[in-house]
């Protein structure tokens, strides 16, 4: 035999025994239903994973349409094209949703589609898919019972869905656990070429603690015992980063039952964890936030009673004082003072109750009439302060909010604006509406004392107060602020020391 056919001899066995590690590595698959679609989107091969999913026979799905694993609703509004159309555009599509077995009945799956396109034209070739039964994680003990008659017939089909998958890391291990193969997602979620990595072991993934106690021979051991590893942890890239990763190890057997290898799934659930580990943050922080609110709700009533005792007993003490009342003038304006400011926050942490506690009935509200409410329950204060209080509605007059929150929310930023006025010049208040990018923006500007840049997040804090000559609780803002976030909206703050002040609220309509 020439040199030049003991070569092509050699190369053919190469290629024929990589393309058979392809076709076995997707056989052996149990798991996942992994198939290929045409461009119109009809089953084109199927798998042992897609058969005990989805209930279907091969020959009972191959060349049919793929819209028949969706309820009816999904097809009514075309929602299997959409996807084909999103993966064409996008290169894949995927989704968390409702999908039918053959018996009729519902599960829950995760599908990813992946467009697969020509190398050397770009041409779309058709789309591989893969499904996860998210309904039921119980460990599925039958064996691989038929091999997808297209993927025997097609080496090429089963080598282009294996690497046509991005999302997921999908390579054989030999028995030892030394990786054989390796698609593009592997390279992408790992960060490795095939070259740098196919012939290392695949404990290159873990971390030092993991391989310090052998953690990948015991996957291994699991796998070969039960049939199928699954695993969730960190598990490290090429670059040394690490992310939270699924991982499904399935044993692989030739057809004389012969160990030949294992298929490693691995899916990258950073972002996922990332998200589940927000949320039970917030869960928490949600559950403090009850309970302060609950006990600030306690606290306002319960405060009620002693200090309607100490109202009672000041007035005793006044009237038994007599004619000596006029010598303890400055103590009792003192403690009438102090009454009346701990009666202020009473009722400010009785209002801060109520915003969480009661049901805010959202009206559309006519903010000519409410702001001419709030200026006349402000008569007093804006007629002493000589202030002037300007409108000027043209982007809207109308909004659709709590009409009692509203109000709310423009008696303290009102009634703020005139009470910290510069005593070097006359309070003017503006009030002005307009439309940003579609949002609702209402702006209260004055020309007061202002606030410095490093307080500006301090005075939305509960009894935060800058100017303690000022008269107030120090929750008006504090108490804006939460109306807002309790409605989804924001507000937001420019002040310059001793220039003024501008607040803009942004509301959802």
């Amino acid at each position: 035999m020439s040199i030049e056919n003991h070569i092509l001899k050699g190369t053919s066995e190469l290629l024929s025994e990589t393309q058979d590690l392809y076709r076995l590595l997707v056989q052996g698959v149990r798991d996942y239903a992994i198939f290929l679609l045409s461009p119109t989107g009809y089953v084109q091969t199927w798998n042992a994973g897609a058969e005990a999913i989805k209930g279907y026979k091969a020959e009972e799905i191959i060349g049919k349409h793929f819209s028949q694993f969706y309820p009816e609703e999904a097809k009514a509004i075309k929602h299997p094209e959409m996807e084909l159309e999103h993966a064409t555009q996008h290169g894949s599509f995927e989704e968390e949703g409702w999908r039918v077995k053959k018996d009729g009945s519902l599960f829950w799956a995760n599908v990813l589609i992946t467009a697969i396109r020509s190398a050397k034209t770009g041409e779309l070739l058709g789309f591989s898919k893969v499904t996860r039964d998210l309904t039921d994680k119980k460990r599925l003990e039958d064996r691989l019972t038929q091999t997808l008659e297209e993927l025997r017939r097609s080496e090429e089909r089963a080598r282009l869905l294996t690497e046509g998958i991005s999302d997921y890391a999908i390579f054989m291990l030999n028995p030892q656990g030394i990786v054989i193969s390796w698609n593009q997602g592997a390279e992408n979620i790992k960060g490795y070429k095939a070259e740098e990595i196919i012939g290392k072991h695949f404990s290159a993934f873990y971390p030092e603690e993991a391989n310090q106690r052998n953690y990948t021979e015991y996957e291994l051991s699991r796998a070969l015992q039960d049939g199928r590893f699954e695993d969730e942890g960190l598990r490290v890239r090429k670059d040394g980063s690490t992310f939270w990763a699924n991982v499904l190890i399935t044993p692989v057997y030739n057809s004389e039952k012969q160990l030949i290898g294992f298929s490693k799934i691995t899916r990258d659930l950073s972002e996922k964890k990332k998200n589940e580990d927000l949320m039970r943050k917030n869960k928490e922080l949600h559950r403090i936030n009850t309970d302060l609110d609950n006990f600030v709700y306690t606290a306002s009533h319960d405060l009620k009673a002693p200090i309607s005792n100490l109202e009672g007993l000041f007035s005793l003490l006044k009237y038994d004082l007599g004619s000596d009342l006029d010598k303890h003038q400055e103590v009792l304006s003192r403690i009438e003072n102090s009454m009346a400011r701990l009666n202020s926050i009473i009722l400010d942490l009785t209002d801060l109750t109520r915003i969480q506690h009661e049901e805010n009935k959202v009206e559309q509200v006519n903010l000519t009439e409410m702001l001419d409410e709030v200026e006349g329950s402000l008569e007093n204060l804006i007629y002493s302060c000589n202030a002037v209080v300007d409108r000027d509605l043209s982007g809207f007059d109308q909004l659709n909010y709590s009409r009692k929150n509203l109000r709310s929310i423009l008696f303290n930023l009102v009634s703020n604006a005139i009470k910290y006025s510069s005593p070097e010049r006359r309070p003017i208040v503006k009030i002005k509406t307009e439309m940003q990018g579609g949002r609702y923006v209402l702006q209260v500007s004055d020309n007061g004392l202002g606030i410095d840049e490093k307080y500006k997040q301090k005075i939305f804090s509960m009894f935060r107060r800058l100017h303690t000559h000022v008269e107030g609780t120090g929750m008006g803002l504090y108490l804006v602020k939460r109306i807002l976030d309790n409605s989804g909206d924001r507000i937001e703050l420019d002040s310059e020391p001793d220039k003024g002040s501008t607040f803009r609220l942004y509301f959802q309509q």
